[in-house]
């Protein structure tokens, strides 16, 4: 028979009455079904359980009363919970209805955030889907607000930016969709998708320097490579930059023989 209550159980009780202060209620049921499972292997003196008896029917006290509680406990809302009895030899049994309780707040935890998640689907397509619709309809300035609206209310996920600047692209609005694959850049320069876009958009626009640009930003970000090297060929080509042409070529050509887009560039410019 114990006279002194062992440490690791009145260091779990402590802890589950902190969580519930801390409203963090599903921690403190695990932490104090913890606690009274280990209750319940042992045998103490009536004096050296008595400070835990009263921080547990505190605890109990507390945690009927919480809000997260009343649906289980008072659905009707009558301001009486159901109690939760705590005995002295049965302390297993009450931690295995903590343990119960647990596990409703774990699940409606778990489909709470599947309702945010599905809810926040929803918008973005609203979102998207009302934008395109003002596209269509010849409202431009309406449609771009609202695809802009997307990166502003889903900024923190990732290759949002990417996302709707492939939208705008989609939609031939190559400007909107340059200025935001720039965007992209900015903020995620080791996404490839966002150099590529940014390219297309720019050499729709004809906008042979900014698309440059880009290349040159993805030498300094990714290194040379003859892919790089044989699409920058195929920019200074279209550009008329016969010599820069050439000189890329032959850059990718070296690095690979058989790098299509430089020798299409050779062969171009042979045949003039």
């Amino acid at each position: 028979m114990l006279t002194t209550a062992p440490k690791d159980i009145r260091e779990n009780v402590a802890r589950a009455v902190g969580y519930m202060r801390r409203d963090e209620v599903e921690r403190s049921l695990q932490v104090m079904s913890e606690a009274l499972r280990r209750m319940a292997e042992v045998k103490m003196l009536r004096s050296a359980r008595a400070e835990l008896d009263i921080q547990i029917s505190e605890f109990l006290s507390s945690l009927i009363h919480h809000s997260s509680m009343q649906p289980l406990l008072d659905p009707g809302h009558t301001g009486n919970p159901k109690n939760i009895p705590f005995q002295q030899g049965k302390e297993a049994a009450l931690a295995t209805v903590l343990d119960g309780l647990a596990k409703i707040l774990q699940k409606e935890a778990e489909h709470s955030v599947k309702a945010e998640v599905q809810a926040r689907i929803e918008r973005k397509k609203h979102l998207i889907d009302t934008g395109l619709q003002f596209i269509r309809e010849g409202q431009t300035a309406k449609g771009r607000a609202f695809l802009k609206r997307v990166i502003e209310e889903f900024s923190q996920e990732e290759g949002i930016r990417v996302q709707v600047a492939q939208i705008f692209a989609a939609a031939a609005l190559h400007q909107e969709a340059a200025e935001t694959y720039e965007e992209a850049i900015a903020k995620q320069p080791r996404d490839p998708a966002a150099y590529t876009g940014a390219v297309a958009a720019w050499m729709e626009l004809h906008e042979y320097e900014k698309a440059e640009s880009v290349y040159k930003a993805v030498l300094r970000t990714f290194g040379g490579h003859a892919s790089t090297y044989g699409k920058m060929a195929q920019l200074y080509l279209i550009w008329h930059k016969r010599q820069l042409a050439e000189d890329m070529a032959l850059r990718a050509l070296h690095d690979d023989p058989e790098q299509t887009d430089a020798l299409e560039v050779m062969g171009a410019l042979e045949r003039r």
